[in-house]
């Protein structure tokens, strides 16, 4: 991923697509001195490589001590050298890589890659909004009351009061997955449990093959939606009906916050999308507008060990 690195090391930001560099407040790198042009350079991913485009700036860009023609495109490669309007703004390009998923923060240009396939807003531990790339390999931004809404690049969202942008490449190695979760067989979701509870291993089993995801301090509320679901098919109740649970009931029963909840949430869908399996983004389903969940996986088996 392309990452954009103050001289002294103090800041660095991850690249997207198109990054204006300026004082502006529609920049996404905002460099705040006086010598700073509102809209100062551009840098952008033309398909093949970096470039950087100086927009007239009153103080001038240099690149490797050059400076540059204003309008005119140059290339970047990793190591190249940045100077916006003084000495003292100078910029490395420190890596030189393809640009990825990312969320930008408007008010201080903070980047979150979703090179896994999901972003936590305002942060991975701390998740009140997920963005995440659906099984029709479109991204999504889920908010805690259950909403889901597509995303495309450039979209602006509020979360918490801030204001975020997300940034999309035409291309991206997570838009060329071999198959859709809407043309896979549906997975066995199968829970090993320990004697003792302590320990909880998962894995997914599909008509031709296994995806192991081990044991994690997550699986256990996973099991506990798991097991509620599996008490509403003994009774027959209608699938779509079937194994919702309040958050903050689940939160009591698991003796922590119903905050802790969405964070383990978060983390069990992060783990699925790193071991490839189809349906993480939808592992744990929310209902719309209220504070229900449940498992979205219906085949389920639990087995106890020992």
């Amino acid at each position: 991923m392309a990452e954009l690195r103050e001289a002294d090391g103090a800041r660095s930001c991850l690249l997207m697509t198109e990054h204006l560099v300026g004082r502006g407040p529609q920049c996404a790198l905002r460099l705040p001195a006086g010598y700073v042009s509102s809209q100062h350079a551009l840098i952008r991913w033309d398909g093949r490589s970096w470039q950087i485009i100086d927009r007239g700036s009153r103080n001038g860009t240099q690149l490797n001590g050059e400076a540059l023609e204003p309008g005119r495109a140059y290339r970047l490669t990793k190591g190249s050298v940045i100077t916006f309007g003084h000495p003292q703004e100078r910029w490395t390009l420190a890596d030189a890589g393809e640009p990825e998923v990312m969320v930008v923060a408007l008010d201080t240009g903070e980047t979150q890659a979703g090179s896994q396939g999901i972003i936590g807003l305002p942060s991975n531990q701390d998740p009140e909004c997920t963005l995440y790339l659906g099984a029709d390999l479109n991204w999504k931004l889920e908010t805690l009351d259950g909403a889901v809404l597509s995303i495309n690049d450039g979209d602006t969202f509020q979360v918490q009061g801030r204001m975020y942008r997300f940034s999309q490449p035409i291309s991206s190695d997570l838009t060329e997955a071999p198959e859709s979760a809407a043309n896979a067989e549906p997975p066995t979701l199968h829970f090993s449990v320990s004697s003792d509870e302590d320990f909880v291993e998962l894995t997914v089993h599909y008509p031709h093959r296994s995806v192991s995801l081990g044991s994690r301090a997550h699986n256990y509320l996973l099991l506990t939606l798991a097991r509620h679901r599996l008490a509403d098919q003994a009774t027959d109740t209608p699938s779509a009906s079937c194994g919702w649970m309040d958050k903050d009931v689940l939160a009591d029963g698991l003796r922590i916050t119903p905050q802790q909840v969405d964070g383990e949430i978060f983390r069990i869908r992060k783990h699925f999308m790193q071991h490839g399996v189809l349906e993480s983004s939808t592992v744990v389903e929310r209902r719309p507008r209220t504070k229900l969940i449940r498992i979205g996986i219906e085949s389920l088996k639990v087995e106890r060990q020992g």
